[in-house]
């Protein structure tokens, strides 16, 4: 069985080199129909895929998804999470959550990783400090499709991060990571 379902996610991937299958032990293939809770192909998040696959042929004919965005955002009293369905990841975004740094650049990713771990925001209270990375891939992300993020200085324009400081959609170079920036804010995620 295990070896079907590889030869299976094999034949997907190479018709489809954009496709990341992830969950990939969760797949099953029962009677040639390959079932794959998520899939992520050009930047979308497709869930409960099903196709059936031709083996000897090596094609597939798509039987069903269900499309779904990959940011959706949450009310959870007064607190804004953002959820980011492709990285699985839960972002503070609400103005209140997203602080203003001391002045100096050297304290300040010192600060977002003390803040976020004393954060309690929407009920939760295991936030960390993003990596510039994960901040730099939301922010771009976000600014593609046109996501609202939230600041308490809506013009912030870099945010600290665990290793560093990433620039914001209020910038010429959204996502662009820098070892230096004064006055950033703070994002949270968990």
């Amino acid at each position: 069985m295990l070896t079907k379902k590889l030869i299976a996610l094999s034949i997907v991937a190479l018709a489809l080199p954009t496709l990341v299958v992830s969950a990939e032990n969760d797949a099953d293939f029962t009677d040639s129909v390959l079932t794959v809770p998520r899939v992520v192909s050009g930047g979308n998040l497709f869930e409960n895929v099903r196709m059936q696959l031709d083996l000897n042929s090596s094609t597939f004919t798509l039987l069903g998804a269900e499309s779904r965005s990959r940011f959706s955002s949450e009310m959870i009293g007064m607190d804004e999470v953002l959820t980011d369905h492709i990285a699985n990841y839960s972002w503070v975004n609400g103005s209140h959550g997203c602080h203003i740094n001391a002045n100096a650049a050297a304290t300040a990713t010192g600060d977002v990783v003390e803040h976020c771990e004393m954060l309690e925001f929407a009920g939760y209270t295991d936030w960390r400090a993003p990596t510039s990375k994960e901040m730099s891939e939301m922010i771009i992300h976000a600014d593609q499709m046109g996501v609202q993020l939230n600041y308490i200085n809506p013009a912030c324009q870099f945010m600290a991060t665990s290793d560093g400081f990433v620039q914001t959609e209020n910038t010429s170079e959204p996502g662009k990571i820098v070892e230096s920036a004064v006055n950033s804010g703070s994002r949270c995620v968990r």
